[in-house]
């Protein structure tokens, strides 16, 4: 098994089951990332958003499960297959978003950025953290991996839920997300990148669901445990996206990290997406880049 293709064939005609449980009308989202978010590809192309859609009412639970574990960079495989088991079990849904980064666009990420920050600094006199190549394919990955949690759940669990006065099923949705992103200006955006990348509102109407964010945190697994759940998937995809032995010490193998996740796609309750780093500056900000580049043709008109 060399990728995320063996995942998908293996065991792919397996039936989900479900724990039927709690009624899914208040979800946590827990996000994580591995992989390093820098400009260099040099041993590490690829980066991986974790993320796991938890019953609220569970969140308790997950806490004493993860008691006494390691983060996954120092764990042992029987403390990674300890937290699949868990989420096997108890998750409604899983995510792994891996993007390549070895790609023409993401060499063209860097003079965008630039172009974009020296246009921030002129006007405001501050640098903005949040333009950062790094912090935008966090922003990227935190929301497209929580888009696909949350849509996958949707689309899975068919358990009986409140509705409301026009008969569409309430779903209450909070995102925790480890502290990959610092900063209440940096917050705000990710906020934004969130709103953006959510399940389109087509597809909810098409389950008859009336979905609201109640709330994104940034925290720190000290503060909430549960966020080694999402530690651990990130993790885990990270390797089995890498062949062993590979440049980057990994706690397990690709072949150890496929197996486990298996256990999670064999219950119906994994998310693959595996995608190319495709992305602009144009595209993401918009006006704000059109704007930054006049600035700097000014510049070089003076």
């Amino acid at each position: 098994m060399a990728s995320f293709d063996a995942l998908r064939a293996f065991g792919a005609t397996a039936p989900p089951t479900f724990v039927v449980s709690h009624q899914m009308n208040r979800l946590s989202v827990l996000a994580d990332i591995a992989g390093r978010a820098m400009l260099s590809t040099v041993g590490s192309p690829k980066t991986v958003a974790g993320v796991v859609a938890l019953d609220t009412v569970n969140i308790a639970s997950a806490r004493n499960e993860v008691a006494g574990i390691p983060k996954w960079g120092k764990c042992a495989y029987q403390h990674a297959e300890h937290i699949v088991d868990f989420l096997a079990s108890q998750a409604v849904s899983v995510a792994v978003v891996s993007v390549d980064r070895e790609t023409d666009e993401w060499k063209a990420f860097e003079s965008d950025a630039t172009t974009l920050q020296d246009a921030i600094v002129l006007t405001s006199k501050k640098v903005a953290g949040w333009a950062k190549v790094p912090n935008v394919l966090k922003f990227i990955l935190l929301g497209s991996g929580c888009a696909a949690a949350t849509g996958h759940a949707l689309g899975i669990d068919k358990r009986p839920r409140i509705l409301n006065a026009r008969g569409q099923h309430m779903i209450e949705c909070s995102v925790i997300c480890d502290q990959e992103i610092e900063g209440t200006e940096n917050l705000e955006v990710f906020k934004s990148f969130w709103s953006n990348q959510r399940i389109p509102k087509s597809r909810l109407a098409a389950f008859n669901i009336d979905m609201r964010t109640s709330d994104v945190v940034v925290t720190t697994e000290q503060a909430e445990p549960a966020l080694l759940l999402a530690d651990y998937v990130a993790g885990l995809g990270l390797a089995a996206t890498l062949p062993s032995p590979g440049k980057l010490p990994l706690p397990l193998s690709q072949e150890q990290a496929l197996f486990l996740l298996q256990k999670i796609k064999d219950k119906g309750k994994l998310a693959l997406v595996e995608e190319k780093f495709k992305y602009s500056y144009n595209e993401i900000f918009g006006e704000a880049m059109e704007i930054a580049k006049e600035f700097g043709d000014a510049r070089i008109g003076t």
